[in-house]
């Protein structure tokens, strides 16, 4: 069986999560009826018929809750940790895994899913793929040109017009790591940075100037998770495509319920308007409670609230309180959390 690593930097800080990431790094945050990071192994699911797979998590801010949380709910995974200490970007986290980055390798992010195939992966002659979406607006999105034949002549970074529109979704192949720890190390030469931050987009640009073929491959699906906004309207998604899972004892304790919702059978609802798009996690309380389009992580009790569009921690109790978001303007989405409106323990 062949070996395949597969390398995932998580050492961001997730500011846009806040207060939720004080006490939880990002890809803990709850999404349906699983952790955001176990949605981004799922990728990778069915490569285990085919590989040794080895992963690469390149860590930071909160680290080793993830090893923790690692070696309790994915103990068969083979994993080597690296420390990025300076958030210094794609890239530069890429690099500190030098040493150990050889042969065929996968690269994706902590706050990002996609749906791909990877079957052509076993014969595939090409130097490397890149996973991309058409969108409407590609603007806020790197996106790639590409050739005739699917052949991506250049990757850039938030375009100023509407020409390109296959942007990334944050999914990469290389057929030899070596050749883009390579490629990291002119980009560091070079100083090709934005804001002091070295982007693998400008990696792979270096890798195309030096002959790599590399070719653009269309996701089934892509999702991103990166801001409150984001990660609810994943967590939509993801329910209305997966079973609905709620305890039939919900719908006996003068309940509604509307489709789709995720309530872990250990929870307990009463008199209460749930959903839709609701994802409610392990020994939760709710009671004469409304909720809509939200996430409650587990241990959490909720009494006679009015929940919309909210992302709620665990171990939060809320009481006699109305939450929704708040639209600032098309980029800004701020979720509200003041303490007045959430009290309880902090996250672990």
């Amino acid at each position: 069986m062949a070996d395949l690593k597969i390398i995932i930097p998580m050492a961001g800080l997730g500011k846009r999560f806040l207060p939720l990431t004080e006490h939880r790094p990002k890809p803990l945050v709850r999404l349906t009826d699983k952790r955001l990071l176990d949605h981004v192994l799922n990728i990778f699911r069915d490569l285990e018929k085919t590989y040794a797979l080895e992963y690469i998590f390149i860590i930071g801010y909160l680290g080793e809750q993830i090893k923790e949380y690692m070696k309790d709910a994915h103990p068969d995974k083979n994993i080597i940790y690296y420390v990025q200490e300076q958030l210094a970007g794609q890239s530069h986290a890429v690099y500190l895994a030098k040493d150990v980055i050889s042969g065929p390798i996968l690269l994706t992010y902590c706050d990002t899913i996609n749906e791909a195939d990877f079957s052509f992966l076993p014969l595939e002659t090409i130097e490397g793929a890149v996973w991309v979406q058409e969108v409407g607006d590609p603007r806020r999105h790197g996106v790639v040109v590409i050739d005739p034949d699917n052949v991506i002549t250049q990757l850039i970074e938030k375009p100023e017009t509407m020409e390109h529109k296959l942007a990334l979704t944050g999914l990469y192949y290389f057929s030899e790591g070596k050749e883009l720890i390579k490629a990291i190390e002119t980009q560091m030469e070079r100083g090709t940075s934005i804001n002091k931050e070295y982007y693998l987009a400008d990696a792979i640009n270096i890798l195309i100037e030096n002959g790599a073929r590399i070719r653009a491959e269309k996701v089934f699906y892509w999702a991103d998770a990166g801001t409150p906004e984001a990660i609810l309207e994943t967590n939509a998604y993801l329910l209305r495509h997966q079973s609905n899972s709620h305890p039939e004892i919900v719908a006996g304790q003068s309940n509604i319920l509307i489709e789709p919702v995720h309530i872990h059978e250990s929870s307990r609802i009463e008199n209460s308007i749930i959903g839709p798009n609701v994802s409610i996690g392990a020994n939760c309380t709710i009671n004469g409670s409304i909720i809509k389009n939200t996430i409650v992580d587990d241990d959490s009790s909720l009494t006679e609230v009015a929940l919309a569009n909210s992302l709620i921690g665990k171990g939060c109790s809320i009481r006699g309180r109305t939450i929704q978001s708040i639209v600032a303007d098309y980029d800004e989405i701020r979720i509200d959390y003041s303490t007045d409106k959430i009290d309880g323990p902090p996250e672990s």
